[in-house]
């Protein structure tokens, strides 16, 4: 065991298979509840040494009018840079991002 450098609680030392996913964006959330969301989610995959941390913040409304997306978009962006780590868009989901954990 070493320590989780979040919460300088244990942590296993492997990785976890496959990705961490949180949906932020589909139970009405506002920004500021998606931002929490997002937060929480990092320090869990940190935590249990996930390879990576999905984020489904979608990408706006039949209106087209987004305000989590982009949001989410330039603060998952933001986390990856701080952490070391790497942002990308998920290939699968235009109204899904990834931050891959470096280790």
């Amino acid at each position: 065991m070493n320590h989780c450098p979040k919460c300088d609680g244990p942590a296993s030392r492997e990785i976890r298979e496959g990705v961490l996913e949180v949906d932020v964006a589909h139970a009405g959330e506002t920004w500021e509840q998606a931002r929490e969301k997002i937060v929480k989610a990092l320090d869990q995959a940190i935590h249990y040494r996930h390879a990576g941390l999905k984020i489904v913040h979608g990408y706006g409304s039949t209106s087209g009018h987004s305000i989590i997306g982009p949001r989410a978009t330039a603060f998952l962006r933001h986390l990856a840079e701080e952490l070391g780590g790497r942002y990308a868009r998920d290939r699968n989901n235009r109204g899904a991002s990834i931050i891959w954990l470096n280790r």
